[in-house]
């Protein structure tokens, strides 16, 4: 992949809004953030298409999707930063100094900043995430609704940490799980934190 400097320049662009926003920019925002019009922007966005370093849908809006570089076979060394509970919460056990873990590279996307959780509970199930998996997390602040996500319950002295679906309703945000034998968890958008959107499972076989 050989890509211009103006083509890295709106990559970078791309993956730094979709890390800030949980979402890919528009064309008029591509548009506005380099000063060019939007035939321009959709042409570069087509250049990098054809470079094979994204790929998107030319009738829905916000479709890009970042394709990863390196064969499936090749692993990217992340982080494992401790326990996610998949049940009603544990205490936090982020690892002062983590060891590192092989992560298959197609589940890595260059720019953004990756980790690895132990999964302890039951509650994602349905979704194929077992007690004692790993799981890859892409780090982020937001999410879309229906999106796996790795969340920070702020409510109590100390902060707890789960892996549930997200599902923003009106005043509330509904954690829920895949489990239907648990109950979803509701709770003020203050007293929660996304840390990062789930993108992967690793099970010991």
């Amino acid at each position: 992949m050989n890509l211009t400097k103006k083509q890295a320049k709106v990559l970078s662009f791309l993956k730094k809004f979709y890390e800030k926003h949980g979402y890919a920019p528009s064309l008029n925002e591509i548009a506005q953030s380099f000063d060019i019009s939007i035939p321009t922007a959709q042409g570069y966005l087509q250049a990098l298409v054809l470079k094979g370093v994204i790929s998107r849908h030319q009738n829905k809006p916000r479709s890009i999707v970042f394709k990863t570089e390196k064969p499936k076979n090749m692993t990217v060394s992340i982080p494992l930063m401790g326990v996610i509970s998949a049940g009603e919460g544990i205490i936090v056990n982020e690892e002062s100094e983590p060891e590192l873990m092989e992560a298959p590279a197609t589940m890595i996307i260059s720019g953004f900043n990756h980790y690895a959780l132990r999964v302890s509970g039951f509650s994602m199930v349905q979704d194929g995430i077992m007690d004692g998996d790993t799981i890859v997390v892409r780090q982020q602040a937001v999410a879309n609704p229906g999106d796996t996500i790795v969340a920070i319950l702020k409510g109590g002295f100390e902060e707890k940490a789960t892996l549930k679906r997200f599902y923003p309703k009106n005043d509330l945000i509904e954690l829920r799980p895949r489990n239907p034998l648990m109950k979803s968890i509701k709770i003020n958008p203050e007293d929660m934190e996304i840390r990062g959107k789930f993108v992967g499972l690793i099970r010991d076989v």
